[in-house]
């Protein structure tokens, strides 16, 4: 299977222009999107409940008048948001919140929630709650601290958000410093969509900060093949050749990558990338993801018909975080 990577049209990019004209509203989207008449007010009620965050990266990878392309479903509102009321909180976090931004559910791990700000929403996403509250950055230093030291049993520290590469790099190297100052902690991974959204951000800057703390373990959040472009091929080099471990988590989400044709093309693609795929999951039942939701049994079909078609280095777990703060189970 060739590697084929995709190239936006447009190349040279300044990732805060980027993020400045990202469409975040519905006049916006009704610009650059091709709306039918039937949707085109059952979108706007969407929007000033969830509403849309694209960067110009993206918009570029899409086609603005097809509904079913892969990258516009992920990022273009749906009428049938409303549809659903799903969970506020499907994975209980605030139930498992020590403190503020913290959530400790398992014995071993701490996730901390930097910021609610995105490179991107992704309209299948479980923290959907925090889009509407005002902008914020993770700031409880003495708390978190604190915290890691009264439990030595935390070995693996998960800095999250929205995305931690659009901290402040001033903050995220105070929580990289923080997080290696505590002799406890073996592993610190950092959950990130801007390699795929925004991948101009991965500049001198930020790779400066990470190689000051490596080793690190860098998630990347990958959907589809059509997220690989040249522009994230190039980030993720440079994520490596700076000490940082990659690894890969992939939603399984109806009409984008529920086939195991679509998902050996993305993982054997990310594996000859350096990535290792690491989990797919289900769907959390998060508000508004209805549509999206494949059962686990055809997930279950999925994955074995992708074993033996690709590298066992490209077979991630197949897994659901259960609703309820029940935690993560293999399917």
């Amino acid at each position: 299977m060739a590697l084929r990577l995709f190239r936006s049209p447009r190349v040279a990019r300044d990732w805060r222009l980027e993020l400045a004209r990202a469409v975040t509203t519905f006049d916006q989207l009704e610009r650059v999107m091709v709306l039918s008449p039937s949707e085109r007010e059952r979108v706007r009620q969407v929007c000033r409940v969830y509403p849309p965050f694209i960067t110009p990266f993206l918009l570029s990878l899409m086609d603005p008048g097809d509904t079913e392309d892969p990258i516009r479903r992920q990022v273009v509102p749906s009428p049938l948001e409303l549809e659903d009321p799903g969970m506020e909180d499907p994975l209980a976090e605030d139930a498992h919140s020590p403190f503020p931004g913290a959530v400790h559910q398992y014995d071993n791990r701490l996730l901390v929630v930097t910021t609610n700000r995105c490179a991107l929403h992704c309209r299948y996403c479980f923290r959907k709650r925090n889009w509407r509250r005002p902008l914020f950055f993770f700031s409880w230093w003495m708390e978190l601290e604190a915290y890691l030291k009264n439990n030595p049993q935390v070995e693996d520290l998960l800095i999250s958000g929205g995305d931690p590469f659009l901290l402040p790099l001033e903050m995220l190297e105070k929580l990289l410093s923080l997080a290696r100052s505590v002799e406890t902690l073996k592993v610190i991974r950092i959950g990130t969509r801007v390699p795929v959204a925004l991948p101009s951000r991965v500049d001198g800057e930020l790779l400066r900060v990470l190689d000051g703390y490596t080793p690190l373990w860098i998630c990347l959040h990958v959907n589809h093949p059509r997220e690989l472009t040249e522009e994230m091929a190039r980030a993720v080099e440079s994520l490596s050749r700076v000490g940082c471990s990659l690894v890969s988590q992939t939603v399984l989400l109806r009409g984008v990558n529920d086939s195991w044709e679509t998902l050996a093309e993305l993982f054997m693609d990310l594996l000859s990338l350096g990535v290792k795929p690491y989990y797919l999951f289900q769907c959390d039942p998060a508000p508004g993801t209805a549509h999206f939701r494949v059962s686990a049994d055809e997930g279950r079909d999925i994955m074995k018909s992708l074993w033996g078609r690709v590298s066992g280095l490209a077979y991630p777990h197949y897994a659901m975080d259960l609703p309820g703060g029940g935690g993560k189970v293999l399917l």
